[in-house]
Formats: structure tokens, C-alpha cells, sequence
């Protein structure tokens, strides 16, 4: 693993939150290097993950998934999400599908700020394909509260819009990053 360095605290974290988790050694095999989804339940293994970060972020995807839906998850989470939503008319679904990647950083970077960790958990050297640059920029945009992914996690009824989200829309809920509930019902 080349950090895992708040690894116990994300750990702690997802399952006080509800999220299916199982820690132990499932081998290299995932999306991610020692991360996997089968049937819902979020299983890694501390020994082949590359950064904790990557465990808080693979849990958004699953958070973001209506409840109905997360226990069917697999490890190719999109494909698994697009399966299940064949012919179902549930848009926070297919909000979740489509604007997954969006939704799950901002959902992580919320979890990061609940407890307390530096952002370079997930935005870490190489993290997301991109340049310190880059990454600085979207940390500038969620700490704004002007990431798009916000006003999706807001949409879903998790958190309430903050930045120029706010203007928009209004949802009743205490705004970004705060969150009123971490998973969707």
C-alpha cells in the first residue's frame, strides 16, 4: 500500500454510516487494487490497496446508489448500475449513473471534512489521472461549494446546496459538506 494512513478512521467511518464492508485478505482483484463490490457489500483488502482514499471514494459510488439497488452492486459498479436501471424509470437512478464519478468525489471529499483528514487523502500525487494542479482546482471548487456533484448530492436528499448551487435550488437540508445522511434511501 503506498499510504494507508487513515485507513482505521475510514473504516470506522463507513461502517458507523451503514455501508456494507468487510476488511480481509481478498487479494489484488477490482476496479481498484484490492477493492471489490460483490453483492453490495464493499470488501478490501489493506494488504493490495494502493491509498485509504480510494476505499472513501469507492464507497460514493455505492452511497449515491438508491438502497433498493446498492445490495445488487458488483465490482464494475457503472455496468452493474446500468443493468439494474434497464427499463426502470427511477431518475435518482439514473442521476446516480450518470453523474457517478461527480457525485462520489464530492460525496468523499464530504466524508474527508466530517472526519477531519487533510484533502490529499483523496487527492493524492497521481490520484484521478491528474496533475496537483488540476486537483487543486476541484478541491478550491468543492471547498466553494461550486462542484456540480454537490447540487447532484443535494438532489438525491443527502446534503443541501451551498456556492452558486444554492441560488438555484433549495432543499431544506444543512448545505455541503455537511451531510443529513450519508446513503441513499
Amino acid at each position: 500500500m503506498l499510504s494507508g494512513e487513515y485507513f482505521d478512521e475510514i473504516v470506522t467511518f463507513l461502517r458507523h454510516i451503514g455501508l456494507p464492508l468487510e476488511v480481509g485478505p481478498f487479494g489484488a482483484e477490482g476496479f481498484l487494487p484490492g477493492i471489490t463490490i460483490i453483492d453490495g457489500v464493499l470488501r478490501v483488502d489493506p494488504a493490495h490497496l494502493y491509498v485509504s482514499g480510494d476505499l472513501l471514494h469507492e464507497a460514493g459510488h455505492m452511497a449515491i446508489v438508491p438502497a433498493r439497488l446498492r445490495g445488487k452492486l458488483g465490482t464494475n459498479l457503472e455496468e452493474s448500475l446500468r443493468d439494474l436501471i434497464t427499463g426502470d424509470d427511477d431518475p435518482l437512478a439514473a442521476l446516480a449513473l450518470r453523474h457517478t464519478e461527480t457525485m462520489a468525489i464530492a460525496w468523499s471529499y464530504a466524508g474527508l471534512r466530517a472526519l477531519n483528514l487533510p484533502p490529499s487523502v483523496i487527492f493524492f500525487a497521481g490520484g484521478y489521472r491528474m496533475e496537483p494542479e488540476r486537483q487543486q482546482r476541484f478541491v478550491s471548487l468543492l471547498d466553494s461549494g461550486n462542484f456540480f456533484g454537490i447540487g447532484h448530492l443535494a438532489a438525491i436528499g443527502l446534503t443541501g446546496p451551498c456556492g452558486i448551487m444554492a441560488i438555484m435550488q433549495q432543499n431544506g437540508l444543512a448545505p455541503y459538506p455537511q451531510m443529513t445522511k450519508w446513503l441513499q434511501d
